[in-house]
């Protein structure tokens, strides 16, 4: 793949920037992302918030209390983080596009370093930050995402001490959907989120799909951001579980070329192996999994992982044929990001979960 040179920007070119903040029955954490936003030092900014047919009294209490210096857009129905995002990318005017989770908030200066970083080379088409645990601003939710053979995310430097290790400009993956920003011309030429994945793995599925025509994602680790961990679904909901297991399949289906795809299941079958591994040596999300939840709930999940990917299959074909036409990039650039960006077995089914 060409790599294009980089240009650095001086001063920094204050283009509008789309703040989307997706609220569903976020009463509690909504507004703290949003008075994080307003206090940006960046100021070429418009902040919009979508909710997705909050129940909770939040929708009302946004209006009242942020008036005209927000914008609101109400769906009327939970449509998912992806389809909610959508609708606000499709009403938002900024030249970027940054997504926020209402159950994250970000330092004064997040903005402003992370439009820093993407305009330091135009192959930036994405930028991910520094995310700390909420509860504990010492420890790594993640600095971006990394990925296993057979689709799987996970954030990089997870339930790490930070001690400085990713105190430097680098690249990873992709960002993490909760603290991200896009250029608007990515998202034009991918065709932003895929609304069929509903939740997670959604942004790297939009990962894969900008790197497939050429974009990179920089991380800046001066634009800090904090994260309330899943907080609309649960550390352990089956029917989170179920979407992480399905969604980082639709990922592979739709965008890895086909001597990497037909190699997925023996990578899955192998992380299952060392899941299995783990319930016996109490190590790992499946460890926990399995004091939570039965086997025989696991295996259902399963089976309804593999009954929907069937079901939507003539939709990822069609996907995958619309994102095959327009790739900029090889296969060998495909396997220098596994390379680069790769996360090994161990690291995927004996740490912690991605989300």
């Amino acid at each position: 793949m060409k790599r294009r040179k980089k240009e650095r920007q001086s001063p920094l070119k204050k283009n509008l920037v789309s703040a989307i903040v997706l609220n569903w029955n976020g009463k509690d954490v909504t507004s703290r992302c949003v008075d994080s936003l307003l206090k940006q030092t960046y100021q070429s900014l418009e902040i919009i918030v979508v909710d997705n047919g909050s129940e909770d009294g939040s929708l009302a209490m946004i209006r009242k209390k942020y008036g005209e210096n927000i914008r609101v857009i109400e769906n009327g129905k939970n449509l998912g983080f992806a389809g909610g995002c959508n609708v606000g990318i499709l009403a938002s005017r900024g030249e970027y596009v940054a997504l926020i989770n209402s159950d994250a908030t970000v330092e004064k200066n997040w903005l402003e370093e992370m439009v820093k970083g993407i305009q330091l080379d135009e192959n930036y088409g994405m930028a991910a930050g520094k995310i700390y645990f909420s509860n504990d601003k010492g420890l790594i939710e993640n600095t971006g995402h990394v990925v296993y053979r057979d689709g799987l995310g996970r954030g990089r430097g997870r339930l790490e001490r930070d001690q400085g290790q990713y105190d430097y400009d680098s690249t990873t993956f992709c960002p993490n959907g909760c603290a991200a920003l896009y250029r608007r011309k990515l998202m034009d030429e991918i065709g932003m989120f895929d609304a069929s994945f509903f939740a997670y793995a959604d942004d790297i599925d939009v990962g894969f799909r900008g790197r497939l025509l050429g974009y990179e994602c920089v991380y800046i680790p001066t634009a800090i951001a904090y994260h309330k961990l899943s907080a609309s679904f649960g550390m352990l909901s089956p029917f989170k579980i179920f979407l992480l297991e399905r969604n980082r399949l639709w990922v592979t289906i739709k965008c890895f070329p086909l001597g990497h795809l037909l190699m997925v299941p023996f990578y899955t079958i192998l992380r299952y192996g060392v899941h299995i591994y783990g319930v016996l040596n109490h190590m790992g999300p499946a460890s926990r999994y399995a004091s939570k939840i039965s086997f025989g709930s696991l295996l259902w999940i399963a089976c309804k992982v593999y009954l929907s990917t069937l079901l939507h299959l003539p939709h990822l074909l069609m996907e995958r044929f619309k994102i095959r036409r327009k790739t900029k990039t090889s296969v060998r650039d495909f396997e220098f990001w596994m390379k680069r960006y790769g996360l090994t077995v161990e690291e995927v089914a004996l740490h912690e979960i991605s989300y």
